[in-house]
């Protein structure tokens, strides 16, 4: 699955004169087992693509990418993975991405950036979560990336056995239960500096803990701060008997329901800030504006928004306005005729988090694009010393 830094490269990956490719495949369940449909599906989306690159009169290096897809896509014939390329021969880019079967369609784009609406949408919809199984004596790790689990390891503390005699008055039988009570304690402090590690090392950005309800005061305890920030949720579960199948749907569950709090309150926020004059913004025009003023700190963006505006060739500066020359440095500009694409793209160059938002209906009202913001340059106090 490809990571936030990957997506931040190919985002920089700009004015490539129309030799940038971003293929998009997302398996069908065939009529037959030859998957024809797929394979001719494939085809004209290469050939059309072929064919206005040729009346375009742009880089040849164009139709070798497009023959290597067409290649690629025949041995992808069959496959339950959906794929994503990304090509530029002209910048020695060629990227190949196996994710989840959710994309929206397949799609083939040839422009001067690589698209990465649909594939941002699955990084910043399902954020890499490591999930946790835990008893006083096993843990067993998973990791969910887009909605896929896969173990990831596990730590076992076998507790020591009680004896049969107590000894005297009862002496052997008190020093059993403290050892066995150090040796659990310790047991749940690794399991908290392996979840602790995972954050640090392997970036997971969610944590979920599956366990008896007798076990959880005992790890939570010595949680990491890094740990406790991140933490969505916890379930109760038989860790002897908890399959993969189990976990995923009861971290499923608790995602969900912690990506829509979490989405809600940023929305609220946003449209709040924006109706007291403060750090928020709706409407496509003035989130264009915070985007170049650089005061976005989320960009929130409807999954339906759809929208049209010019780009300066030169400068990159967008208007929502249909004109020929760019109102910042008199540049020719190009229509952006995906206005939701180019400000995503934007958004991931620059570390920007962008949130996808979907069943708001006060959000729909306002534009259906909007941006929580770090700051108003228009009420920093120095500028409004200056201005009076």
């Amino acid at each position: 699955m490809i990571t936030r830094d990957e997506l931040r490269y190919l985002a920089q990956i700009e004015n490539t004169h129309d030799s940038a490719i971003s293929f998009y495949f997302q398996p069908r369940t065939p009529q037959d087992k030859s998957h024809r449909e797929e394979s001719i599906l494939v085809k004209d989306m290469v050939r059309d693509a072929l064919r206005h690159a040729e009346r375009a009169g742009g880089d040849p290096k164009v139709k070798q990418d497009l023959l290597r897809i067409l290649q690629k896509a025949e041995q992808w014939k069959g496959g339950s993975k959906a794929k994503v390329v990304f090509a530029c021969a002209a910048q020695d880019v060629w990227r190949e991405f196996d994710v989840p079967p959710r994309l929206t369609r397949s799609q083939l784009i040839v422009n001067d950036r690589f698209h990465l609406k649909p594939l941002a949408r699955l990084v910043e919809a399902f954020p890499r979560t490591s999930v946790v199984v835990i008893d006083r004596e096993h843990a067993r790790f998973f990791t969910i990336r887009a909605g896929e689990i896969e173990a990831s390891g596990e730590i076992f503390n076998p507790l020591p056995r009680k004896v049969r005699s107590d000894g005297f008055a009862g002496y052997n039988a008190g020093h059993i239960e403290r050892h066995i009570e150090n040796e659990g304690m310790k047991h749940m402090k690794e399991v908290a500096d392996h979840l602790r590690d995972m954050h640090r090392n392997a970036g997971c950005e969610r944590f979920l803990i599956g366990c008896r309800e007798d076990a959880w005061p005992e790890l939570e305890s010595h949680l990491h701060p890094y740990v406790r920030q991140r933490l969505v949720g916890r379930f109760t579960v038989d860790p002897g008997l908890a399959s993969k199948d189990v976990v995923l749907q009861q971290a499923n569950r608790l995602l969900e329901e912690h990506g829509g709090s979490e989405r809600r309150g940023v929305v609220r926020e946003a449209l709040g800030e924006a109706h007291r004059n403060g750090r928020g913004a709706v409407g496509l025009r003035h989130v264009l504006q915070s985007l170049e003023k650089g005061e976005v700190q989320a960009l929130l963006v409807g999954e339906d928004f759809s929208a049209t505006a010019s780009r300066c060739a030169s400068c990159g500066h967008m208007d929502t306005r249909m004109v020929r020359h760019c109102a910042v440095c008199a540049g020719d500009t190009l229509e952006v005729d995906d206005v939701a694409d180019a400000l995503v793209g934007l958004a991931i160059k620059n570390g920007i988090k962008v949130v996808y938002v979907r069943d708001e209906p006060d959000f729909e009202h306002a534009g259906n694009i909007g941006a929580l913001l770090r700051f108003r340059a228009d009420q920093n106090t120095t500028q409004k010393k200056i201005a009076s």
